[in-house]
């Protein structure tokens, strides 16, 4: 559960005030909100994990329902996690303060494989007991197995192997190569581990992509940017989306960076994320209509709203 406040600056000093300029109430996570993305877009997807047994987690079940995410194999249990998150004029970044989940971890023994196997992409973000056992099902059902990769880890890299798309971002990028820019390499070494695509992205310059037989660079593109967060993980379901709509790797990038891109333009992690009539018109010729975005500002600008 997320709380956006975008603030005209960060204090940076003791006693130091700053002015609120929009607050805003919406659901946060790497996998949750790309999901929430396949299904703006107009795909269909489902969510599994554990939900906080509280008002957060009631407002995240009906936030996905919103987005019309199957919620049927989320499991309510303790506290859901809250993160204030801060974004301000001046960096047109963001900060975030959490406060974890007190609900018991998710198991492999709360897999349906029968639920898994009707889908045609699993996406995760760890790579741990349950997510090799849910890759594992996937791939025997003929699926692929999607990863996001916002920050590096000893046991992604194990994984690598049992990962069809890998969406990594510039944070992990730079934990294996360093500064180097021999992308087309550095893509293939990744490769070659046993992943079909490889993506990274690098913020507002674009992403870089390799696939067996071809790699790009594809830049990004110039918006006005209220608030990176949430960027990369509506970028994941945006490229999920995208394979799953038979575009071939460099169009689901350029797809992706246009969808993130659009969603950098409003407060929080989901009020952005457009449909695809706005990413196709912003791709043709750069503008779109805002009516759905801002109706979703006015939806979440009251918790109770929902």
């Amino acid at each position: 559960m997320d709380f956006a406040v975008h603030i005209d600056k960060l204090p940076t000093q003791k006693d130091e005030g700053a002015r609120i300029q929009q607050t805003s109430w919406q659901g946060g996570g790497n996998v949750a909100s790309a999901v929430a993305a396949v299904g703006q877009l107009g795909g269909t997807g489902s969510m599994m994990g554990i939900v906080g047994d509280d008002d957060y987690g009631r407002f995240l079940v009906e936030d996905f329902r919103y987005y019309n995410i199957d919620t049927s194999h989320m499991i309510p249990d303790g506290r859901n996690a809250f993160s204030l998150v801060l974004s301000d004029d001046v960096t047109r970044g963001r900060n975030i303060i959490g406060r974890r989940s007190t609900g018991r971890p998710y198991q492999v023994q709360d897999l349906d494989a029968d639920f898994i196997a009707r889908h045609k992409v699993l996406h995760l973000e760890r790579a741990d007991a349950v997510g090799r056992a849910a890759a594992k099902i996937m791939h025997e059902a003929g699926g692929l197995v999607a990863f996001d990769g916002g920050g590096y880890a000893d046991d992604t890299q194990a994984m690598l192997g049992e990962i069809d798309i890998f969406i990594g971002s510039e944070f992990y990028y730079r934990k294996l190569f360093g500064d180097s820019t021999a992308y087309e390499k550095n893509l293939a070494d990744v490769r070659a581990l046993g992943t079909r695509i490889v993506v990274f992205t690098l913020g507002e310059k674009g992403a870089v992509v390799s696939w067996q037989g071809g790699y790009a660079f594809v830049p990004g593109f110039t918006v006005d940017v209220v608030d990176t967060v949430g960027a990369g993980d509506v970028y994941h379901g945006a490229y999920i989306y995208a394979v799953t709509h038979g575009m071939d790797p460099v169009e689901a990038t350029r797809f992706s960076n246009a969808v993130s891109a659009i969603k950098c333009t409003s407060i929080g992690g989901r009020s952005g994320i457009p449909t695809r009539a706005m990413v196709d018109s912003f791709l043709k010729d750069g503008t779109y209509d805002r009516a759905i975005i801002e109706e979703k500002v006015k939806r979440y600008e009251s918790f109770k709203g929902m």
